[in-house]
């Protein structure tokens, strides 16, 4: 069963509390572009009082290691799962771009049989890079919007990472209303949204329309240095504290 059928993996918007469970569901190792090795980020995670962690390595070849990375990023995993058994929940995911429209993900079979967890993400454009100067900002909130629809529209996606991040971060503000729709049929889908501090500030507003639909959350911190794992919960809760009378 995917992880996004099942109602505890997620943090349900109908029944936020705090404390929230210690989770981290967006972390990078140097399997692919994060700075610490794998066994140091568990580490770090243990220590902070993590119970559950997500790995969620990139797919794209610019951002992984050479040769078998995967084979690789697979062995070390299952070792690292049977090493802290009992001590901490690790699973194996992967962020994985939407490449069109129509959702369709850039993983080889071979990726999907092993992933715990897939994580959909617009990282580029599907007809090019965001990156480049000639695109006008009501043109990138366009194709990130049709792009993030159209991976809503994938069953393999079990979270959509920091929906309307790329405008935010990198060219214009998302608007809002585009993000409610995203919510919307994330909802719909039963596909969880991942709030992220480093692309939805301040939190609020995302949390809101999120709690107003009823989406389940991923919370993700798009940890690439250890020391970011545990953001995202710690800001969702600071919000969920400054509500309380």
């Amino acid at each position: 069963m995917r992880p996004h059928l099942r109602e505890d993996f997620f943090l349900q918007t109908t029944r936020l509390a705090t404390p929230l469970p210690a989770w981290e569901y967006h972390v990078h190792s140097t399997h692919s572009d994060g700075s610490a090795l794998a066994s140091e980020v568990i580490r770090y995670a243990v220590g902070a009082g993590i119970k559950r962690i997500i790995f969620t390595e990139h797919t794209e070849d610019e951002l992984v290691g050479s040769g078998d990375w995967f084979s690789r990023y697979v062995e070390e995993m299952r070792r690292l799962q049977a090493q802290w058994s009992g001590v901490i929940d690790i699973r194996l995911g992967l962020e994985v771009p939407v490449m069109d429209f129509a959702g369709t993900l850039d993983l080889t079979d071979h990726m999907l049989r092993e992933a715990d967890f897939i994580l959909g993400a617009v990282h580029a454009f599907p007809e090019g890079d965001w990156r480049t100067g000639y695109r006008n900002p009501a043109q990138a909130v366009d194709v990130e919007f049709r792009a993030s629809m159209g991976l809503l529209e994938n069953p393999l996606v079990d979270a959509i990472a920091h929906p309307g991040g790329v405008c935010n971060r990198y060219i214009s503000s998302f608007p809002m209303e585009l993000f409610e729709a995203i919510v919307i049929r994330a909802a719909e889908r039963r596909i969880a949204v991942e709030l992220n501090p480093a692309y939805h500030e301040p939190m609020r507003p995302y949390l809101d329309i999120c709690r107003r639909h009823g989406a389940m959350i991923s919370p993700g911190s798009n940890a690439h240095d250890p020391v970011q794992i545990g953001d995202a919960v710690r800001v969702l809760e600071s919000v969920l504290i400054s509500d309380q009378p």
